[in-house]
C-alpha cells in the first residue's frame, strides 16, 4: 500500500460515547506543513475503515488537523529549577508515550525510582 505508507496513514477509529466514531490519521511532516487535509488522504482513511468495519457509508460530521512540533528526539525534559519540569514529545508520539513519559519525569522530580515498563 504505497500510497498509504508515503501518507503516514494509521488508521484509529475510536466509538464516542454517542456511538460517534473518531477516525483518522495521517502524518505529513513539512517546515512549512499546510493547514489544509487533502480530500484524498481522508478518502484513503475512510476507505480503510470501511474494509476493516461495517460502515458501508460514513459521513463526516467534522475535520480537524493538527499541526505539531517535530524534532530527531523522541521527547526532551528541561530542568528550568529545582522544582519545575518543561517536557515535550517531539516525535508525533506522544499519545503512545505521553504517560510513560510523564511517569519518569514526575519520579525523577520526586526522588523515586521510575517505574519499569515491560518491553
Amino acid at each position: 500500500m504505497p500510497e498509504t505508507l508515503a501518507n503516514g496513514i494509521h488508521l484509529i477509529v475510536v466509538q464516542s460515547a454517542d456511538g460517534s466514531l473518531v477516525v483518522g490519521d495521517s502524518h505529513h511532516y513539512d517546515d512549512s506543513p499546510d493547514p489544509f487535509a487533502p480530500q484524498a488522504v481522508e478518502g484513503l482513511i475512510l476507505r480503510h475503515m470501511t474494509e476493516l468495519l461495517d460502515v458501508p457509508q460514513p459521513v463526516v460530521t467534522e475535520r480537524w488537523v493538527g499541526i505539531y512540533p517535530s524534532g530527531p528526539a523522541e521527547a526532551f525534559a528541561e530542568a528550568p529549577d529545582e522544582a519545575t519540569r518543561v517536557v515535550q514529545v517531539t516525535s508525533g508520539t506522544g499519545m503512545s508515550t505521553g504517560f510513560a513519559i510523564a511517569e519518569e519525569v514526575v519520579a525523577g522530580l520526586v526522588g523515586a525510582a521510575a517505574p519499569r515498563h515491560a518491553a
